[in-house]
């Protein structure tokens, strides 16, 4: 448990602290993000116009993710957080002000999206690598769980105030509110200790063949070769990655299709569609609990696969209200079902593809790594959202669906074979292992 007498206090503050910080910005994002999404179709009544919103996202934070990858590693994690999200902060406070005077409009949208766009990475990929220094490596998995269970409060509740919102007040409510919970995050993020588990010898460059002659450009290209050529010469890592581009580009379709089929095609209400969403909340919340309860996965690896090829069976299944004479009442109920077992699968794909990276990266590299995964799993992203759009406009439902299912399943059984299962458990196996030799050196010694 992460509250134990043996977990030092500061520990326990550093998670109080985060939970209270992501989970405020997690429900000022939501009600935002519904909000966006729901006023795009409803004004335009065009998926492809909403996916240009998220491929704008995808393709310039793919862009940066070199560049933050390197500064988490290099930079002082604590400013960068900081200072990115009070930028993040003055950014909705300027898209406030704007659409107060003017309403709503897409093309001021489409600009926040591009300008948050920009910081984001930063103040993500920098958390990511901070966590091994936040918690304690025995407790990553625990952490990982409960954060996503204790942030699924926000999943429940945030798409429903969104839709309730959005139908008593202007968009600039909900801009308004993401602003405040925007600064009321940072402001939390002063009081936690970024570096309580900070080790100088983590740091310590191996194999560097860096000249140190080399232009500030040269030894940015350095820097980030490093993360990749990490990712090129492990067989597991490679493959998982390039799993996780085309896990991002499918994903695409969970994204795009719900909305276009319960606002655009079902007719749901502003208030319906808030509670189904609500309903992915509920999901996150049950496999969070289970996940932080439950001892360390011995192969997350292999655990990913079972819940992807699950995942992958939804993508046919999902399409029953749209090709049956389902009253309104049934599908009602089939879409928050449908969101409560992906956002379960989801969770059992996430959770232990970043444990296994958190367990098993060396420190000094692991904000290039993290930004490596982000960049294989974002480089492909932008396309299949452009692509989904584009042909939820144009083409049969059920045909985009198949091609979808036939491919994903294709690509599970080659990425993930039986030697990267086989091999990830190794890894994950001799951390375990050096991490318990350190715990009896430690007691022995009376640390």
């Amino acid at each position: 448990m992460l509250f134990t007498k043996e977990v030092p206090s500061q520990e326990k503050l550093n998670f109080i602290i985060y939970i209270f910080s992501r989970l405020t910005l997690n429900l000022g994002s939501l009600i935002y993000t519904f909000a966006v999404s729901y006023s795009i179709l409803y004004f335009t009544g065009s998926a492809l116009y909403f996916a240009i919103n998220l491929a704008i996202t995808s393709v310039v934070m793919t862009l940066m993710l070199p560049l933050s990858g390197v500064m988490s590693d290099l930079g002082n994690k604590r400013k960068i957080i900081i200072s990115g999200e009070v930028i993040l902060t003055l950014i909705m406070a300027v898209l406030l002000i704007f659409t107060y005077f003017n309403g709503f409009n897409i093309f001021a949208i489409y600009i926040t999206s591009f300008l948050t766009a920009l910081v984001n990475p930063f103040v993500s990929n920098t958390f990511q690598t901070s966590m091994t220094e936040m918690f304690h490596k025995e407790r990553i998995q625990k952490v990982m769980g409960y954060v996503s269970a204790i942030m699924s409060s926000a999943i429940i509740i945030g798409p429903a105030i969104g839709g309730v919102l959005f139908g008593l007040f202007d968009f600039y409510i909900m801009i308004l509110i993401f602003t405040i919970t925007y600064a009321i995050s940072t402001l939390l993020d002063f009081f936690i200790k970024f570096d309580l588990y900070y080790d100088p010898e983590n740091y310590v460059l191996v194999n560097s063949s860096q000249p140190e002659t080399a232009s500030v450009f040269g030894k940015f290209k350095h820097d980030v070769w490093q993360g990749i050529e990490y990712i090129k010469n492990s067989y597991v890592f490679l493959r998982v990655f390039i799993m996780a581009a085309f896990i991002n580009f499918f994903a695409s379709l969970m994204g795009i299709y719900p909305e276009k089929a319960m606002i655009t095609e079902l007719k749901f209400s502003p208030e319906t569609v808030g509670i189904i969403n609500a309903f992915d909340g509920f999901g996150v919340l049950i496999a969070g609990i289970v996940i932080g309860s439950v001892k360390q996965f011995k192969n997350p690896v292999g655990l990913m696969k079972i819940s992807l090829i699950l995942w992958t069976f939804t993508i046919p299944l999902y399409l029953l209200p749209m090709y049956t004479s389902m009253a309104d009442t049934y599908s009602i109920a089939f879409f928050a079902a449908m969101g409560f077992s992906i956002a379960v699968m989801l969770q059992v794909i996430n959770v232990p593809l970043f444990t296994f990276v958190q367990l098993t990266v060396p420190q000094h590299i692991k904000g290039r790594v993290f930004s490596a995964i982000g960049l294989f799993a974002s480089s492909i992203a932008p396309i299949g959202t452009l692509l989904y759009g584009f042909a939820y406009d144009y083409l049969p439902f059920w045909l985009i669906h198949s091609i979808s299912f036939a491919a994903l399943i294709i690509m599970i059984f080659i990425f993930l074979n039986s030697r990267v299962i086989n091999e990830s458990k190794a890894d994950v196996s001799k951390v375990a292992e050096e991490l318990e030799l350190s715990k009896t050196v430690h007691e022995n010694t009376g640390i």
